[in-house]
């Protein structure tokens, strides 16, 4: 009977320790408003400028419109609109600190202005059209810095670099042996035209994988394109041959500048288009081996002048002890049973987040690892695909301006859904000389050493639950796993359906998100860095 006692007490001590609350990070404070009845929607966005936020709500037929004060975080009722949906609704943006929808009407795209104040909806703005057939996939591979929407596009939408002009991008149907030609407009934040082009581009399509695109402050156009050798049979990266090449199109003179990313034995994985703090437009990202492109085996980061060629272009390796202790731990996972061995490698499909550009002109790049994987079943009713999302590790390095690598970390998360991104990914600010990258996670994470397997965080699966935070000291490269608040902690939200990477961001870095109680209501979380 002692020992049966003594046996459950022993329980009861080990999970009460497991489960006390972790102590929340003393670098953030966040405070709530009122509940509010929640508007079913199939997609939410939001828009928040000085002390106003608005949320739009795309209904079946309609949107709603709400507006907000950030002082008490209360909507002012009186100001809700519904309005009609003119259209296939395609986004919201935040251009220049005014919230602009985006709609198609076959071949043509309109922007509209909504009021953060006033009950106001602009006339519809018509943004993009062409006489010719534009096709229903704009062909770029890359989504980052807009809002893909986890759907092929036939038109996309991108703001410049200080958020000041708008990229509308199209592409003209064409046979698979003749050059693509793409449809540029870049508009002012008032929606005014600045200029607009088709561009054929100066390879014919089989050959030429689009990749990513971008407009910087003065309203020309980048891109960055795989092409593959005239033998490849296909736009196969792991079996084909190619490099990379960016192109600069101005509106005059009509010539495209194009220039190739000279990494000798190496081949671009992932990298995107930005603006470092000397002015330079740089792409960085992570590239592999020859011999070996499953797996990402070093950073780089190529600067252009003004004319738009690639001037220099630094590059190191993952260093091999850090590669080698990756490599171990993830060997005694697998012999201890916590990971499988056919799981991916620590650094397979390896997408780019961001990249920060420090002063002194080094940089830290902030990746993930994710991909979707399809399943096909058959009845005798047909065929049905559905697909599952997965968003794993980070992968956070820094690099120097002489190019070495100042650190490097891998950092575990398991996120994984059915439904495209929603509450899964993270994002990302610096402050005060540290990193704060935002995600929602499985509680018994916390606990867990950077070494170990992460328990799988399921999206939309009600589960004890927090918003964490890896926060990374910039120059020392020190990180920590740091707990921000949990769903009791904001009157039992569920933070499953918490859209992280939706969240209206301030200029001081206060995050506004609309929390779900998982019943009938919303309100609004500011969390805000403490004083």
């Amino acid at each position: 009977m002692k020992i049966k006692c003594l046996f459950v007490f022993l329980i009861f001590i080990t999970s009460y320790s497991f489960a006390q609350k972790p102590v929340l990070s003393e670098d953030f404070s966040f405070k709530m408003g009122e509940k509010y009845k929640r508007i079913k929607s199939s997609n939410s966005y939001y828009v928040a400028s000085g002390d106003r936020m608005v949320a739009i709500k795309k209904g079946r037929n309609d949107m709603t419109i709400q507006r907000f004060s950030l002082k008490d975080l209360k909507e002012d009722v009186k100001k809700r609109q519904v309005i009609e949906d003119k259209g296939d609704f395609q986004t919201v943006m935040d251009l220049n600190g005014k919230a602009v929808v985006f709609y198609t009407v076959k071949d043509k795209a309109f922007a509209q202005k909504i009021s953060l104040t006033g009950i106001v909806a602009e006339k519809p703005v018509l943004v993009g059209s062409d006489k010719d057939n534009i096709t229903n996939d704009v062909g770029f591979k890359s989504t980052y810095g807009f809002d893909a929407g986890g759907r092929i596009n036939k038109f996309v939408f991108k703001k410049s670099f200080d958020g000041t002009k708008l990229l509308v991008l199209f592409r003209i149907k064409t046979a698979n042996d003749k050059a693509d030609k793409i449809g540029i407009s870049i508009y002012d934040s008032s929606l005014k035209l600045l200029w607009s082009r088709k561009v054929r581009l100066p390879y014919a399509n089989k050959w030429l994988e689009n990749e990513d695109f971008a407009i910087d402050n003065e309203g020309n156009f980048y891109m960055t394109a795989s092409v593959f050798n005239s033998s490849a049979e296909e736009k196969n990266k792991l079996e084909y041959a190619y490099r990379t090449e960016v192109f600069k199109i101005k509106e005059n003179p009509k010539e495209i500048i194009k220039s190739k990313i000279e990494l000798p034995g190496k081949s671009i994985m992932d990298a995107v288009i930005g603006l470092d703090k000397q002015g330079k437009v740089r792409v960085s990202g992570f590239y592999v081996n020859n011999d070996n492109k499953l797996e990402m085996s070093g950073l780089f980061s190529a600067s252009l002048d003004e004319t738009g060629l690639v001037s220099s272009v630094l590059k190191t390796e993952v260093p091999t002890d850090i590669a080698q202790q990756y490599a171990l731990k993830r060997e005694e996972r697998i012999n201890e049973g916590t990971q499988d061995e056919k799981d991916k490698k620590d650094f397979e499909n390896l997408k780019v987040n961001d990249v920060v550009y420090n002063d002194d002109g080094s940089l830290v790049i902030l990746g993930e690892q994710r991909y979707v994987e399809s399943f096909t079943t058959s009845s005798s009713s047909g065929s049905r695909t559905t697909y599952k999302y997965f968003y794993r590790d980070v992968i956070a390095s820094k690099l120097s301006s002489e190019g070495k690598v100042q650190w490097f970390h891998r950092l575990p998360k398991y996120q994984t859904g059915a439904r495209g991104k929603r509450s899964m990914s993270y994002i990302n600010f610096k402050n005060n000389g540290k990193h704060y990258l935002f995600y929602i996670d499985d509680f018994t994470n916390l606990k867990r050493s950077f070494d170990e397997y992460p328990t799988r965080y399921f999206d939309g699966k009600k589960e004890f639950l927090y918003l964490t935070s890896y926060t990374i000291d910039d120059a020392s490269g020190e990180v920590i796993k740091e707990p921000i608040l949990t769903g009791s902690d904001i009157r039992n939200s569920r933070l499953d359906n918490l859209e992280v990477y939706k969240a209206a961001t301030l200029p001081n870095q206060d995050m506004i998100f609309e929390a779900y109680d998982g019943k009938k209501n919303n309100l609004l979380l500011k969390v805000s860095l403490a004083d």
